[in-house]
């Protein structure tokens, strides 16, 4: 019973992660009705309702919600359990779900081959756009957040700060000429990076005084790519990442406006729902994370 209950747990914790049975079932290698008899027996075991289940839509219930943090300890004291007996295998397996930004995960997939190959039995999905909810309803492991992080129950490391440049291309510039200080910028069509809110100010610092534009062109977008793109096609200035534009820089498709100015950095983190000894797979994710974040520092 008492392992049939450690079966059913993790189960439960991957279909918290995934918010999906058929996810576990390939995930694990067990048929889809083995995964519904192990939350039916969790349900049993504890008298509650772990997910709510409609055709469409799997929600964790807040007993469920209750219950995660508890799955989680228990899991990973069984896990330390046996790295300690020497009972696990040398390898590093299973599949790790990580959220990331648009220009941190093309930059992190160039570099993915490096994790892959030291762990073959790994394996890791990015879900990538700029903007990311509820880890849990999501079903990430992992997420990498740009900013202060507000949600409390959250356990965050920090990666190093998002340094970012204005930068237009040589085309642009030949046309509509190069702003010499940043207030120019209001006689320029600028690119928005439209998440987080409804104003888009620009905020340089330099030579004892600051500067904030409110940035406004005929085109905006909510991804850091699709501003890039726009910005190579001479669309406007575009403020962008630092790591993200410099083989563009490099080869002359860019050019850094005000470099005597800096913008204020953001914070980087990851981040993740816990236990705070992550699975063993998971952790090498964000330890990987950690070690190819120096672009960050």
């Amino acid at each position: 019973m008492v392992m049939d209950l450690l079966s059913a747990l993790h189960s439960f914790v991957r279909v918290a992660a995934t918010g999906s049975f058929s996810a576990v079932s390939r995930e694990t290698g067990a048929s889809q009705p083995t995964i519904s008899r192990h939350i039916a027996l969790l349900e049993a075991h504890y008298g509650a309702t772990l997910f709510a289940r409609t055709t469409r839509s799997l929600m964790m219930t807040e007993d469920g919600r209750n219950l995660l943090p508890h799955a989680y300890e228990v899991l990973e004291i069984l896990e330390t359990a046996e790295t300690a007996l020497g009972r696990r295998r040398a390898s590093v397996s299973g599949l790790v779900r990580l959220g990331v930004t648009t220009a941190f995960g093309l930059y992190m997939t160039a570099r993915l081959g490096e994790l892959l190959d030291k762990h073959p039995d790994l394996s890791v999905e990015l879900i990538m756009r700029d903007g990311f909810g509820d880890l849990v309803e999501e079903g990430l492991d992992l997420a990498v957040r740009v900013g202060e992080i507000a949600e409390g129950s959250l356990i965050a490391r920090r990666l190093g700060t998002v340094k970012r440049i204005a930068v237009a291309s040589g085309d642009y510039l030949a046309r509509r000429g190069a702003p010499a200080h940043p207030r120019d910028l209001l006689n320029h069509p600028c690119i928005a990076y439209t998440y987080g809110g409804t104003r888009h100010d620009w905020q340089f610092e330099g030579n004892g005084e600051e500067s904030v534009v409110a940035a406004s062109g005929p085109f905006r977008a909510n991804s850091s790519e699709a501003v890039l793109q726009a910005t190579l096609a001479g669309l406007g200035i575009g403020l962008l990442p630092s790591f993200q534009v410099t083989e563009d820089i490099a080869a002359g498709r860019l050019i850094r406006l005000f470099p005597e100015w800096v913008v204020p950095e953001l914070p980087f983190y990851a981040v993740h729902t816990g236990p705070r000894t992550l699975p063993l797979r998971t952790r090498t994710v964000l330890d990987f994370l950690i070690d190819i974040a120096d672009v960050l520092r």
